[in-house]
């Protein structure tokens, strides 16, 4: 049945395509940030029972983790980007039909003394159509680079200093946890106190 749908629904055919794909993107993105959460946190309890290899284990577990997120998050901005100049190539598109349809209405007003004016401006919007649609192939090209020649490894996209400062923040988030709770408990005791004079 693909065989006989319109132009305009294969458009929009595609353009469901796309936000599928986003949608998937972005739900991984979510996942990966939920892990490396998860990690930091056994991290945390690792390097509080000085369980160094169990630690040492997590930290490059935490680092492909977040290697592998911020890889997402670009292509999922080469994505957004490459479709949003898609969007302005259609609006060109759009306008270059517009053009025409005043070229016609001019041409069968004022017959064809201005018709040549008309064909000037058409043929300049056609040329911009044109030349966005040569900017947006060169973008997806160095897209393409960028996404499958991909040459960056676990240790480039996130450094051994940002692990341990995650897993010094979340081991520091902890114990403050931990006298926040030993205050409460003490103020609790001081209001009783207090309560029974």
């Amino acid at each position: 049945m693909g065989l006989f749908k319109s132009k305009e629904q294969r458009r929009i055919d595609r353009d469901i395509e796309v936000r599928k794909g986003l949608s998937q993107i972005k739900r991984h993105i979510r996942k990966l940030e939920k892990s490396e959460g998860q990690y930091l946190k056994k991290a945390r309890r690792a390097k509080q029972l000085s369980s160094d290899q169990q630690l040492s284990f997590l930290k490059a577990t935490l680092k492909k983790t977040a290697a592998q997120r911020r890889l997402m998050e670009r292509q999922l901005l080469n994505i957004e980007t490459a479709l949003q100049i898609k969007n302005q190539a259609e609006a060109h598109a759009q306008f270059a039909k517009s053009i025409n349809a005043v070229s016609v209405s001019i041409a069968e007003m004022f017959g064809t003394t201005d018709l040549a004016k008309t064909q000037t401006d058409f043929a300049r919007a056609m040329a911009q159509a044109q030349s966005m649609e040569e900017r947006m192939e060169i973008f997806l090209d160095l897209a393409n680079e960028t996404m499958l020649g991909e040459t960056e490894s676990a240790e480039e996209l996130v450094s051994d200093e940002e692990i341990d400062a995650l897993i010094e923040a979340e081991v520091a988030q902890a114990e403050g946890e931990g006298i926040d709770k030993a205050i409460s408990k003490g103020l609790k005791e001081i209001e009783k106190e207090l309560g029974k004079e």
